[in-house]
């Protein structure tokens, strides 16, 4: 990224080259916002985690600017340090504001926080699973007696409330 930002250019080749440089430096700006700026050039698509190719297509989706879409995303915080899931809600926050809607199926409390909506599943996996626990606010689900969630997210943000 810093090659991009860097490079050193003539009056003509920057008048050439503005509109690319644009686009290639907003590129790589959604790529380090979904927590990839770890990943190299050289690397196979094949190699990648589920959750990083999650993030290359929400890294595309941002860059297109595309409104009025639906994505259902599967755990993508998966394997983020905390920094880079803050970067995380921040685009999932701004594919919402663009007029899309976001689906988010996470275990992350930081992520569940963040939320407009919450839909609990449970009470737990498999066979016991499956049914509604909860469903509505972050604030309602704070208040929740059925929910299992709210006591993992009041710990999280407990100094926030």
């Amino acid at each position: 990224m810093l090659f991009f930002k860097n490079i050193k250019l003539d009056k003509y080749e920057a008048k050439i080259g503005k509109r690319l440089l644009t686009e290639i430096n907003n590129r790589l700006q959604f790529l380090t916002d979904v927590g990839l700026s770890y990943l190299t050039i050289n690397r196979t698509s094949n190699t990648l985690s589920g959750g990083e190719s999650q993030r290359i297509n929400l890294a595309t989706s941002l860059g297109s600017s595309l409104v009025g879409s639906m994505y259902i995303l599967d755990e993508p915080s998966i394997g983020l340090h905390p920094k880079d899931t803050e970067r995380l809600i921040g685009v999932l926050k701004d594919l919402r504001d663009l007029g899309n809607t976001v689906v988010v199926v996470e275990h992350d409390v930081d992520l569940i926080a963040a939320a407009d909506y919450v839909i609990e599943m449970g009470p737990a996996g498999g066979k016991k699973g499956g049914k509604k626990i909860f469903q509505g606010s972050v604030q309602q689900l704070l208040k929740s007696k059925k929910s299992i969630t709210s006591s993992f997210v009041k710990k999280a943000i407990g100094p926030l409330i």
